[in-house]
């Protein structure tokens, strides 16, 4: 048996790799080294290296083509693979994943299996994938995935992986999250930075109606019925959706403005331009850098200068949204606008978190 050390340094030749346990041993690892530190246990019998795991690609690849054969990768799974926006707290933060995408040489994006910064040494884990396998099939695993027994639906191919199609991967998510949270999925779907390049609203809705009676249908028609384009990320629609709820004038989504500087345009997430106010969403991982943060603050100053003001958010405002609304409530009233009274402000978030629309808004306010 070779030494930890030695181990690993061959481990190196293997990196990515996720194999069944007998084509280890035919590369000389014993089953004490499959079992130790140096390797993880992906699906029974299946083991990838620690210290570099599978993509998140190979381990959708290894279930349906060696685990389950003919099984379709589905819900949060065909999600993270067609860029769909989900909650963070669905599956232990899988859709974190995608800030470690890398675009492969044929354009297919390879997703890790851990996210950026770290490590399975570390404590984080790998993530536990979605598949669908018709009601007669088997759907025993043991660990790794959970597999669903669902009536078959459409599907489609990212790359080589055989999915869930868009349409059905939003039937499917409307049985794990709320609807506010489906209607930000729904607004990946059709929004400007989509993978789903023939998805619209329309083809959504025919091909959802289609499946009349399965589990899902119903409130994914429902998200759908309040899902747009032009939307560029979920914090933008749980805004656009806490403000008509609340009875808010309804803003222009990704409102273009032309740019003095460039000659070109710049776009504000949530516009009401007849007073020449925007609301700007900064989303996960926003500003990671000064030049980041810079260019925020020169378009801000630019857009300033041609009568905008612009009102900023994150997640902690959308968590904790009353100060905001009642911020932008008091602008818009300066500026002539017809808004609803705090009252009903305060009261609308009070029903929200009640009702709990979205994991990104808090279930209770203070």
């Amino acid at each position: 048996m070779p030494t930890v050390s030695r181990m690993r340094k061959s481990l190196d030749r293997y990196g990515g790799a996720l194999l069944h346990r007998s084509r280890w041993h035919e590369l000389g690892f014993h089953t004490r080294d499959l079992a130790s530190q140096s390797f993880r246990t992906v699906f029974p019998g299946y083991h990838t290296p620690t210290d570099h795991p599978a993509t998140f690609n190979a381990m959708g690849s290894v279930l349906q083509n060696r685990v389950l054969p003919g099984a379709v990768l589905s819900h949060s799974t065909a999600a993270v693979l067609w860029g769909i926006p989900i909650p963070l707290v669905l599956d232990s933060g899988v859709d974190m994943l995608r800030a470690g995408v890398v675009v492969g040489p044929a354009g297919v994006e390879q997703i890790p299996s851990v996210a950026p910064g770290m490590t399975l040494r570390d404590g984080a884990k790998l993530p536990l994938l979605h598949a669908r396998v018709d009601r007669g099939g088997s759907s025993g695993l043991g660990r790794g995935a959970v597999v669903h027994r669902l009536r078959a639906g459409p599907t489609a191919s990212v790359g080589r992986l055989v999915v869930s199609s868009p349409s059905e991967v939003l039937r499917e998510l409307a049985s794990q999250i709320p609807l506010w949270d489906l209607v930000a999925a729904a607004d990946g779907v059709v929004g400007p930075e989509t993978q789903c390049t023939e998805a619209t609203l329309d083809s959504l809705v025919d091909e959802i109606a289609e499946g009349r009676g399965r589990r899902g249908t119903p409130r994914a028609l429902a998200a759908l019925r309040l899902a747009r384009t032009r939307v560029r990320s979920p914090g933008e629609t749980i805004f656009r959706l806490l403000l008509a709820e609340a009875g808010f004038p309804e803003p222009t989504l990704n409102h273009p403005v032309p740019d003095p500087v460039t000659g070109g345009t710049k776009e504000i997430d949530l516009a009401w331009a007849e007073i020449g106010l925007g609301l700007e969403f900064d989303g996960d991982g926003h500003r990671l850098t000064k030049g980041q943060w810079r260019d925020d603050e020169r378009r801000r100053d630019e857009l300033a200068s041609r009568g905008w003001t612009l009102s900023r958010a994150n997640g902690k405002d959308l968590f904790w949204p009353t100060r905001i609304l009642l911020r932008l409530r008091r602008t818009m009233a300066q500026r002539g606008l017809r808004v609803p009274d705090d009252a009903r402000v305060r009261s609308t978030v009070v029903d929200i978190g009640r009702r709990e629309l979205s994991t990104r808004i808090a279930r209770r306010h203070r």
